[in-house]
Protein backbone atom coordinates (compact mmCIF):
# COMPACT_ATOMS: atom_id res chain seq x y z
CA UNK A 1 0.00 0.00 0.00
CA UNK A 2 2.87 2.32 0.75
CA UNK A 3 5.02 3.10 -2.27
CA UNK A 4 7.71 4.83 -0.28
CA UNK A 5 9.15 2.75 2.57
CA UNK A 6 11.02 5.75 3.96
CA UNK A 7 7.76 7.63 4.56
CA UNK A 8 6.22 4.58 6.21
CA UNK A 9 9.26 4.21 8.47
CA UNK A 10 9.17 7.90 9.43
CA UNK A 11 5.43 7.74 10.12
CA UNK A 12 5.85 4.63 12.27
CA UNK A 13 8.70 6.28 14.16
CA UNK A 14 6.62 9.43 14.71
CA UNK A 15 3.74 7.32 16.01
CA UNK A 16 6.04 5.45 18.40
CA UNK A 17 7.53 8.59 20.00
CA UNK A 18 4.54 9.29 22.34
CA UNK A 19 4.48 5.64 23.48
CA UNK A 20 8.19 5.69 24.25
CA UNK A 21 7.82 9.07 25.94
CA UNK A 22 4.98 7.71 28.12
CA UNK A 23 7.13 4.77 29.15
CA UNK A 24 9.98 7.18 29.95
CA UNK A 25 7.94 9.54 32.17
CA UNK A 26 5.77 6.86 33.78
CA UNK A 27 7.84 6.72 36.99
CA UNK A 28 7.92 10.52 37.29
CA UNK A 29 4.14 10.88 36.94
CA UNK A 30 2.01 11.21 40.07
CA UNK A 31 -0.38 8.33 40.83
CA UNK A 32 -3.36 10.41 39.69
CA UNK A 33 -2.89 12.60 36.62
CA UNK A 34 -5.23 15.26 35.21
CA UNK A 35 -7.04 14.10 32.07
CA UNK A 36 -9.48 16.98 31.61
CA UNK A 37 -9.24 20.71 32.19
CA UNK A 38 -11.99 23.28 32.58
CA UNK A 39 -10.04 26.32 31.53
CA UNK A 40 -6.86 26.32 33.58
CA UNK A 41 -8.21 24.08 36.36
CA UNK A 42 -8.06 20.29 36.19
CA UNK A 43 -11.51 18.86 36.87
CA UNK A 44 -11.00 15.14 36.22
CA UNK A 45 -8.20 12.80 37.21
CA UNK A 46 -7.25 9.21 36.34
CA UNK A 47 -4.65 6.71 37.42
CA UNK A 48 -1.39 7.06 35.52
CA UNK A 49 -1.77 3.52 34.17
CA UNK A 50 -5.44 3.85 33.17
CA UNK A 51 -6.69 3.22 29.68
CA UNK A 52 -7.34 6.96 29.17
CA UNK A 53 -3.68 7.83 29.62
CA UNK A 54 -2.58 4.91 27.48
CA UNK A 55 -4.97 6.01 24.73
CA UNK A 56 -3.43 9.46 24.81
CA UNK A 57 -0.04 7.91 24.11
CA UNK A 58 -1.58 6.05 21.14
CA UNK A 59 -2.76 9.23 19.39
CA UNK A 60 0.04 9.00 16.82
CA UNK A 61 -1.23 5.60 15.68
CA UNK A 62 -4.77 7.00 15.62
CA UNK A 63 -3.70 9.75 13.22
CA UNK A 64 -1.90 7.20 11.05
CA UNK A 65 -4.99 4.98 10.94
CA UNK A 66 -7.35 7.85 10.14
CA UNK A 67 -5.28 9.11 7.22
CA UNK A 68 -4.82 5.60 5.79
CA UNK A 69 -8.58 4.95 6.06
CA UNK A 70 -9.29 8.26 4.38
CA UNK A 71 -6.86 7.37 1.60
CA UNK A 72 -8.56 4.01 1.06
CA UNK A 73 -12.04 5.57 0.94
CA UNK A 74 -11.02 8.34 -1.46
CA UNK A 75 -9.21 5.87 -3.69
CA UNK A 76 -12.39 3.82 -4.00
CA UNK A 77 -14.56 6.87 -4.66
CA UNK A 78 -12.29 8.45 -7.25
CA UNK A 79 -10.69 5.37 -8.82
CA UNK A 80 -10.49 6.77 -12.37
CA UNK A 81 -8.70 10.01 -11.45
CA UNK A 82 -6.58 8.11 -8.93
CA UNK A 83 -5.16 5.85 -11.64
CA UNK A 84 -4.50 8.79 -13.98
CA UNK A 85 -2.46 10.74 -11.42
CA UNK A 86 -0.87 7.87 -9.52
CA UNK A 87 2.64 9.33 -9.01
CA UNK A 88 1.45 12.72 -7.77
CA UNK A 89 -1.20 11.20 -5.53
CA UNK A 90 1.30 8.85 -3.89
CA UNK A 91 3.63 11.75 -3.09
CA UNK A 92 0.80 13.83 -1.66
CA UNK A 93 -0.59 10.98 0.45
CA UNK A 94 2.84 10.05 1.74
CA UNK A 95 3.42 13.65 2.83
CA UNK A 96 -0.08 13.90 4.32
CA UNK A 97 0.37 10.64 6.22
CA UNK A 98 3.64 11.80 7.72
CA UNK A 99 2.26 15.24 8.56
CA UNK A 100 -0.93 13.96 10.23
CA UNK A 101 0.90 11.24 12.15
CA UNK A 102 3.50 13.72 13.38
CA UNK A 103 0.77 16.22 14.31
CA UNK A 104 -1.14 13.68 16.38
CA UNK A 105 2.12 12.56 18.01
CA UNK A 106 2.99 16.12 18.99
CA UNK A 107 -0.50 16.51 20.43
CA UNK A 108 -0.03 13.32 22.48
CA UNK A 109 3.35 14.46 23.81
CA UNK A 110 1.89 17.84 24.75
CA UNK A 111 -0.94 16.13 26.65
CA UNK A 112 1.49 13.79 28.41
CA UNK A 113 3.70 16.71 29.43
CA UNK A 114 0.67 18.40 31.00
CA UNK A 115 0.27 15.34 33.23
CA UNK A 116 3.70 15.46 34.80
Amino acid sequence: MFKNRMTFSLSAAAAMVPILFYMYIYRQMPDFVPVHYDGAVADRFALKGSYEVILISLLGWLGFGIIKLLQLLLRRLFLHSYVENLAVIHRVWNAATLLVTAGFSVLAIYALLAMV
